[in-house]
């Protein structure tokens, strides 16, 4: 059972966004896609959601295209967390989470609020269930996103996928980790779980498999150890990264990246013309 993507290309007004992209993530680990900005890490991640047609090859749900999925079908079976999260939505918190399962209206009352507060109580909000969106912090208000995803795939069929995008971007640190240890939990019971990540020391941490991408190809795949001492990594990044471990913690990994000065400054990655 597993997600797929078949020599997937799409190319817009001459920016290759995604270039031969051939990868398949199956439920049980936490899979996590890596890269600068621009490398390709959104553009695969709407792909997988079905929210970006390809140019040419191919997006499949257990060998099924996924542009023969109706929309609500779709949503039953996966939920996404972009990466821009709404600023302003006159609702309380309940009601956004409660759009969360509109995928499954016609559902009892009751299996409904059941959802929305489990979902709540993963995220934190219990306390801010009558509370008005706009009210909240920046940090409250992604807790609310993230529990919409989570209400609206609560009780699906195993396995089904979560699609987040930046996931700890709005989150202090106790959040950050609370948040990929969930994202963890998700995956390990059964289902399809794929996050985009800037920090590649939370990846270290919380990544099952990493997927390194460049200029909208997918250059590296592997065990965060594997990816994380390629000096692919450093090209791609174009910084000089240290790589230190903790003798007391097996497994541990964390890096300092220090930019490549040459003569006339800072030397931009080798394919950052291709990203701009």
């Amino acid at each position: 059972m597993t997600l797929a993507t078949h020599q997937l290309t799409r190319v817009d007004a001459g920016c290759t966004r995604l270039a031969d992209v051939t990868v398949a993530f199956a439920p049980g680990d936490l899979h996590v896609l890596i890269g600068p900005n621009g490398s390709g890490k959104t553009s695969l991640l709407q792909a997988l959601a079905g929210d970006l047609a390809p140019g040419s090859g191919r997006v499949s749900w257990q060998g099924r295209d996924l542009n023969r999925f109706d929309r609500r079908g779709l949503a039953r079976l996966r939920a996404v967390l972009p990466q821009q999260m709404p600023e302003h939505l006159p609702y309380r918190v309940d009601e956004i989470l409660a759009l969360g399962r509109l995928p499954w209206a016609g559902e009892a009352r009751a299996t409904t609020q059941a959802a929305i507060l489990r979902a709540a109580g993963q995220a934190g909000l219990i306390e801010h269930l009558a509370a008005t969106y706009n009210r909240l912090s920046g940090g409250q208000r992604a807790r609310v996103q993230l529990a919409r995803v989570l209400a609206q795939l609560d009780g699906a069929p195993l396995p089904a996928v979560f699609l987040l995008d930046e996931p700890t971007a709005y989150f202090d640190p106790y959040w950050q980790h609370a948040c990929l240890a969930l994202a963890r939990e998700l995956a390990q019971a059964g289902h399809v779980v794929i996050c985009v990540l800037h920090d590649l020391n939370l990846a270290a941490q919380y990544a099952d498999q990493l997927y390194l991408m460049d200029a909208g190809r997918l250059v590296l795949t592997g065990t965060p150890e594997t990816v994380l001492n390629s000096p692919r990594l450093d090209a791609v990044y174009g910084l000089r990264f240290s790589r230190l471990t903790d003798p007391a913690v097996p497994g541990s990994l964390l890096l300092r990246g220090q930019p490549v000065i040459a003569e006339h400054g800072v030397v931009p990655p080798a394919s950052s013309p291709a990203r701009a």
